[in-house]
């Protein structure tokens, strides 16, 4: 990702839509408008270039199009995308990145696609203020990648007691920025420019992933799961899961 994009003027938004799985075309000559793409949680595809590049991609990856770039898609797992077809002044080669707050600008994703969808008057306006919010997402992403080894290291005993304990209820911000001889303050500054969102979302997601992999595996009852994650209240743990998925944990396991 070059540093055009921190400048980049869109001119026109031509599409915002979901791909379904095994939905695209498996080849693209001349590609007519730059594209902006977010697989869904299960896929696996490359994309081989006319010039022999080769672009991996998988579940939850963004990855950047260029305009009249030839390629074929190859596709190894099943699994949808969001898609923004744009064109801007841009010359870049393509690239992917995960992104930390990846259910976010999902978000966006779907709300512009299900604007465009529905042929809503305002749907360009509205495709293209989401792109530039994924833009932004993307840029911020990059550049918290460069941040320091030495504030990522500061970070290093909060996150070894997380991998271990974030299913721990009594486990507080308080705690952790303690263990890194830090003040809260701080260590919220420090944790959202790691990750992208504070320590609290961090360890609802990691509890949200657990409890889709023990809601899959069907050995579970959902007041197991929610036990199992760390939530007393059944009812608490199926607003916090619904809020991050989409679907109620029942629904997930159907």
């Amino acid at each position: 990702m070059n540093e055009e994009w921190k400048k980049l003027v869109v001119t026109k938004v031509t599409l915002a839509m979901r791909v379904p799985a095994l939905g695209g075309k498996d080849f693209h000559q001349n590609r007519p408008m730059h594209g902006l793409i977010l697989n869904e949680e299960i896929a696996s595809k490359d994309y081989i270039f006319s010039d022999g590049r080769v672009l991996h991609t998988k579940g939850n990856e963004l990855f950047y199009l260029p305009k009249g770039s030839t390629y074929q898609v190859k596709t190894y797992e099943g699994g949808g995308c969001y898609a923004i077809n744009f064109d801007a002044e841009l010359s870049d080669e393509p690239f992917l990145m995960h992104l930390r707050d990846v259910e976010g600008v999902r978000k966006i994703f779907h709300g512009a696609a299900k604007r465009w969808k529905a042929h809503d008057l305002m749907r360009e306006m509205i495709a293209m203020r989401a792109l530039y919010e994924i833009v932004l997402a993307a840029v911020a992403e990059q550049e918290r990648d460069y941040q320091s080894s030495a504030n990522v290291e500061k970070l290093a005993p909060a996150m070894a007691v997380i991998e271990s304990r974030f299913t721990d209820n009594a486990l507080s911000v308080a705690e952790l920025s303690s263990l890194c001889g830090m003040s809260e303050v701080y260590f919220r500054r420090l944790f959202e420019g790691r990750f992208g969102i504070s320590p609290k979302e961090y360890l609802i997601r990691m509890r949200i992933e657990y409890a889709k992999s023990l809601l899959a595996s069907e050995q579970f009852t959902v007041g197991e799961v929610a036990e199992l994650c760390g939530y007393a209240e059944p009812c608490h743990f199926s607003r916090e899961f619904s809020k991050r998925v989409g679907v109620s944990p029942n629904q997930y396991t159907k």
